[in-house]
């Protein structure tokens, strides 16, 4: 897994991160989660893709950490997965036929996760911009890959860290308050395909019906395009 910056003079995410707090998340906490539609919805990704924060390989034993995002907010699951590269700098479009492997699901997570903490304040107080750490374009995701692959082997307060958890893009593309989102280490919180409970809307493809017009609805508040064709 290449963690190489793809344009090293004007990368903008920070080269290390300092020392972070950790933050428990409670047992049974209701979250979103935009997944594949052939993985579970509570299932890992295995390493495969190319997200913010994952796929990398753990140090040490060079295996690929699997890996599961969720989000405090719909919205900003979306935009972690399916709306990933649109940004300012960026052509504003997604693809349908993308649309036809993803599904949303809103789970309660069973026990409580030890957390990095990235959200906003922790970052100003660390001196930080979003754009160095949990905004940056995605042409630079090996970069905060590398910085994941660095959390994933820190202990904070003497308990390995179990995941990253920090605000998602929602308050700088959509307004409003902050969203929470999480990418949780499938190796240092492990269970089995359906051990998590569905909760609320259940699951909905993001082809058709409600969970379509959730998209659209993203979309045109972002003034991006859905490119029809399967």
């Amino acid at each position: 897994m290449d963690l190489s910056c793809p344009d090293p003079e004007r990368c903008p995410v920070v080269p290390s991160l300092p020392a972070l707090p950790g933050v428990t998340t409670a047992a049974g906490a209701a979250w979103y989660r935009c997944y594949r539609v052939e993985l579970g919805y509570d299932e890992c990704n295995p390493g495969a893709g190319s997200t913010r924060f994952v796929p990398f390989a753990a140090h040490g034993s060079g295996q690929p950490v699997p890996a599961l995002y969720l989000a405090a907010h719909e919205a900003g699951a979306l935009l972690e997965t399916v709306f990933h590269e649109v940004h300012h700098m960026a052509a504003r479009r997604i693809f349908e036929r993308d649309l036809r492997h993803r599904a949303l699901a809103y789970v309660l997570v069973p026990r409580e996760l030890w957390l990095a903490d990235l959200r906003d304040p922790v970052l100003a107080a660390c001196g930080l911009q979003r754009d160095q750490v949990v905004s940056s374009p995605a042409e630079h995701y090996p970069c905060t890959r590398r910085l994941a692959q660095e959390l994933h082997s820190r202990a904070i307060d003497g308990q390995a860290v179990q995941g990253v958890l920090w605000h998602s893009r929602h308050a700088e593309l959509l307004g409003g308050e902050a969203a929470e989102v999480c990418v949780v280490f499938g190796d240092r919180y492990g269970a089995r395909r359906g051990s998590r409970t569905l909760t609320g809307p259940g699951a909905r493809n993001l082809f058709e019906g409600p969970g379509r017009l959730l998209v659209d609805e993203i979309a045109s508040d972002l003034d991006a395009v859905v490119v029809p064709g399967s």
